[in-house]
Order: C-alpha cells, then structure tokens, then sequence
C-alpha cells in the first residue's frame, strides 16, 4: 500500500479569500443604520482600531493593532 504524503493544505483562491470578508461586511452593514455603515477601506481600518481598543482593555499588547489600523487608514484616506 502506496501512500503520497502532502503538506499543508491546498491553496484557496484569492476570489474565496475576498468573498469572506465581503459577506462580513454586508452581515454588518445590514445591522448598522445608513449613516455608520462601512463603505470605503478607511472606514473598515477604523472598525479595526475601534475592535483592538476594545481588546487593549483584556490584552493590552494590542495597542500595536490598534496604532496599525490608525496609520492604514489614514494612509489610505477615502479610497474604496
């Protein structure tokens, strides 16, 4: 009895990667009013920062992801 071994999982497609933070963002704009919905890339680095502040209060060393989704979205300013 021959077995191959492999390594790792296969790849996923970058479409299938893309497709689940899309669905998470639609799941969370269907709950949010229209006015504080997610609409470009700078909103969702400061949705970002707003989760890690929440989780510096329990693990403090987030405070490194939250300096980052600060900077990415400032970098990034309004674009989609």
């Amino acid at each position: 009895m021959n077995k191959d071994l492999t390594l790792g999982t296969d790849a996923v497609p970058a479409h299938l990667m893309n497709k689940a933070s899309k669905t998470f963002r639609e799941l969370v704009n269907r709950v949010l009013p229209r006015e504080c919905r997610i609409e470009t890339a700078s909103d969702g680095w400061y949705v970002g920062a707003i989760a890690s502040a929440c989780l510096m209060l329990v693990f403090p060393p987030a405070v490194g992801a939250l300096a980052y989704c600060v900077m990415r979205a400032k970098r990034e300013g309004g674009a989609q």
